[in-house]
């Protein structure tokens, strides 16, 4: 974050959790069914649950 990153998403494979780091707000983490979506990437929506089905890590 201190070079400037906008965001820095975290993939726990583990844990079946994408936890969203912000450069001037608290880390959020999404599981499931939640949708990820950001400002950042306006045309991105996309569901935890699909990224780990995608990658062929099953939930």
């Amino acid at each position: 974050m201190n070079a400037g990153i906008l965001r820095v998403w975290i993939v726990d494979s583990q844990a079946k959790s994408i936890t969203i780091f912000y450069p001037f707000y608290p880390p959020k983490t999404k599981r499931g069914q939640q949708c990820l979506t950001d400002e950042v990437l306006p045309e991105l929506e996309i569901t935890v649950e699909q990224v780990f089905q995608q990658s062929g890590i099953e939930i």
